[in-house]
């Protein structure tokens, strides 16, 4: 039985990856900052539906913090073989009293060195064994010239994908591969409570498909990326043909 340790999976499109891929056998670590009970909740159910999960509380930006939260993972469930950087600090949810500094610090921490490090760890662990998957959790906007909220999140996304490529390089030799998911806009808790319905809808009208993702959608793109041994330093871009490179 292989585990998967998911960044950020105390709600969103974490927590759906986390159930999904439980659903598929995986042992689960549920990766949580500050959403103790949210992440709590989220084994809950996993163990209620049959599966096996455990929370791990870890900031990734702190290397310690990551050392010890992978300790935990393969003490649990006995190896990691599947990193899934998902954590991300939701642009619009910026403290009114931070400076553009410190918040350009606290989101490259959260959604670009926290994927670095954590990859670094679970590489050294995974060439243990030979084999291994890393899937960075990216963005439509990492293409797009962003408005002045989303301009921190879109560098580090157009980044995660260059950090994709390095470390596909370096880790194919040693039976692991790297693939970045790009979503564009997924209908998800964050989403919800940030937009209204009509301006959901005025949203959905400008996808050529007419319509926001379901998160089952990029579940199903990480179980591909899972599977596939072939797919190496790939952007999967799910968007609805938002954004067509």
């Amino acid at each position: 039985m292989k585990t998967a340790f998911i960044t950020g999976a105390s709600r969103g499109l974490g927590s759906a990856i986390a159930a999904g891929l439980a659903a598929d056998g995986y042992c689960v670590a549920v990766n949580y900052s500050s959403g103790k009970e949210s992440a709590q909740e989220v084994v809950k159910k996993i163990k209620c539906a049959g599966g096996k999960a455990c929370t791990v509380k870890a900031d990734i930006s702190d290397n310690i913090q990551i050392d010890q939260a992978f300790k935990i993972t393969i003490d649990t469930f006995g190896s990691l073989d599947v990193l899934v950087n998902n954590a991300r600090l939701d642009p619009y949810k910026r403290p009114d009293d931070i400076t553009d500094g410190e918040w350009f610090d606290r989101s490259i921490g959260v959604n670009l060195k926290g994927p670095f490090l954590c990859s670094l760890k679970a590489l050294e662990l995974m060439k243990i064994k030979g084999w291994g998957r890393i899937i960075n959790i990216s963005s439509v906007w990492a293409y797009r010239a962003a408005p002045g909220p989303m301009m921190e999140y879109a560098m580090c996304k157009a980044a995660l994908h260059s950090l994709t490529r390095s470390l596909a390089l370096l880790s194919a030799p040693f039976g692991i591969t790297v693939n970045t998911i790009a979503p564009g806009m997924i209908m998800t808790e964050a989403i919800g409570e940030r937009l209204s319905r009509e301006r959901i809808a005025e949203l959905s009208a400008g996808i050529p498909v007419k319509r926001a993702g379901d998160e089952c959608e990029i579940v199903e793109a990480v179980r591909f990326a899972l599977k596939n041994d072939y797919l190496c330093g790939e952007t999967i871009n799910i968007n609805g043909g938002s954004y067509m490179p």
